[in-house]
């Protein structure tokens, strides 16, 4: 037979000692704390995350509840963006169709708002076991108040636990019941049927404090192979994640309102959604979203092509990047690492892919600067590469470090490597014609038209041909070309005197060749 144990608590308060009511019938397995969660308490955890690069993430939470008439309890919602907050249920049969924001759900056990009959209080007392709540009732005339974890429902008293006390509250004595720490409330309907008793719910929101810097390694393998290395440095100031799928993409989203929080996260308004939102609707919402590529993005329209086809292999060196879809899919990509663990103010570098890619040189000289010489890597992939700071090497030795530029699949990108020292290369003009007085913009004014030649000469010293890119800057109106040099004038200043173009050739030297282009352009200056 198990004995009953009658307790008197002692409350101390600042003018003395506030005995409390014996516990009456209140059995000792009656005061064990039950260390279990409530089971109306809904507590969803982070299953992926899309990190952006600019220190933005969406976030998917989700997890399984017991209702109570349809409702369920949940703690503070993370601080969403305005416009992107949404609670659904997973089950489509299910609608979440009320959110509700607050202090607290507050239960009044008057007849009206509540049943103030005994066995209703029990049962919603018993629905609260193990939640922090504050009760108030009366006890000999006297309304008094408690707070604490509720951890035990007897017959006649409920108990409660503080950081201080457990102590009892009689059970029909109670007029009102809030629950504290808990201020989100969320109801589930279930079209044609009655309220659903268990259910498993979804979080989506756009928040802050969780971004990604890419970085890349070139690594020269032969004369026209080279392997190209993507790593995600994956900084994590936003909340924890564990085991957990994260989203590496490629591309700015377009947010109007990532300045201003949700109202619900704010605690401004309560919010009413009015139809379920399955996972895949979520989904859908971010890849149909505006999204702008990288800033700095790779010119693929003065971009030398090299020769040869795309690299081998592409299928088998996609590692777990997702294959994308619909009509959002050419504006960004996404690189996938599952099963992540990273708590709050915790960083990780985490490489997203490994792949052996196609690459030429090119030679650019635009006098009077020195000739540089170029890495071109070609996009075989059928992914895009975000903008991203590069080290190329060769033979355990770096050749160069700088951006790597957004590349599209299909395209491709030079990087630098450095001065070319082996492509000899020189450039001089002269005047060879000058009509005097040719134009009088005003009365005792006069210029003379100027034509200048110009002559570049380049000779190859490297042990293979090389291609060259010359684009040369004419401080006047270029008016012809030798080797079909492409002529091109300045649209933006067409003034007699400001008048400027270019002139653009393309050529392969072979070793030990020599060639000399030549190019006129006309200009005013003032007569002498």
């Amino acid at each position: 037979m198990i004995k009953k144990v009658y307790i008197i608590m002692i409350l101390l308060v600042a003018s003395g000692f506030l005995a409390l009511a014996p516990l009456a019938g209140v059995q000792a397995s009656d005061l064990k704390p039950d260390q279990d969660e409530n089971q109306h308490l809904w507590k969803p955890t982070v299953q992926s995350v899309a990190v952006f690069k600019n220190d933005l993430g969406f976030f998917i939470r989700q997890g399984q509840v017991n209702l109570r008439d349809g409702w369920c309890v949940a703690g503070e919602v993370p601080p969403a963006a305005f416009g992107t907050l949404a609670i659904y249920s997973v089950n489509e049969k299910h609608i979440v169709d009320i959110i509700g924001s607050g202090p607290g759900e507050i239960v009044d056990f008057d007849d009206e708002d509540a049943p103030k009959d005994s066995a209703y209080k029990r049962a919603r007392l018993e629905s609260s076991r193990n939640l922090k709540v504050q009760l108030t009732y009366k006890q000999k005339g006297t309304e008094r108040s408690a707070a604490g974890k509720l951890i035990s429902l007897g017959p006649e008293y409920v108990v409660l636990e503080n950081q201080e006390h457990s102590f009892a509250v009689p059970v029909e004595g109670i007029s009102r019941m809030q629950v504290l720490d808990l201020p989100v409330r969320v109801h589930v309907d279930a079209e044609g049927a009655d309220s659903p008793a268990k259910t498993e719910l979804g979080m989506a929101y756009l928040r802050k404090g969780i971004t990604w810097i890419p970085e890349y390694t070139v690594k020269v393998v032969d004369d026209t192979t080279a392997e190209l290395t993507l790593r995600g440095s994956l900084v994590n100031e936003a909340e924890d994640l564990i085991h957990c799928d994260v989203h590496f993409v490629v591309g700015v989203p377009h947010f109007l309102h990532t300045d201003y929080m949700a109202p619900i996260a704010a605690g401004q308004a309560i919010r009413t959604i009015g139809a379920a939102v399955a996972p895949r609707q979520i989904q859908r919402q971010i890849t149909n979203a505006a999204f702008s590529n990288n800033a700095a993005t790779s010119d693929q329209f003065v971009q030398f092509e090299p020769s040869g086809p795309p690299s081998s292999g592409v299928s088998e060196l996609l590692g777990n990047l997702p294959q994308m879809g619909g009509a959002a899919a050419t504006d960004y990509t996404v690189y996938t690492k599952k099963d992540l663990s990273l708590r709050t103010g915790e960083k990780a570098i985490v490489t997203l892919f490994v792949k052996r890619i196609s690459y030429s040189h090119v030679y650019r000289w635009a006098p009077p600067e020195k000739m540089k010489h170029f890495l071109v890597l070609r996009n075989g992939t059928d992914t895009a590469w975000t903008t991203g700071p590069y080290l190329a090497i060769s033979e355990g030795r770096p050749l160069s470090e700088d951006l790597l530029k957004y590349t599209p699949m299909g395209g491709s990108c030079e990087i630098p490597v450095t001065q070319a020292i082996n492509v000899a290369h020189e450039q001089t003009e002269s005047e060879i014609d000058r009509k005097l007085k040719a134009h009088s913009p005003r009365e005792n004014r006069f210029l003379d038209l100027v034509t200048i030649e110009g002559k570049l000469k380049v000779r190859n010293f490297e042990k293979e041909a090389v291609d060259i890119i010359i684009e040369v800057s004419a401080p006047g109106m270029p008016i012809s070309a030798s080797d079909d040099g492409a002529i091109q004038a300045d649209p933006t200043r067409l003034t007699l005197t400001e008048r400027a173009g270019t002139v653009r050739w393309q050529i392969k030297l072979r070793k030990d060749q020599s060639r000399t282009l030549t190019y006129k352009y006309e200009r005013y200056v003032s007569s002498g």
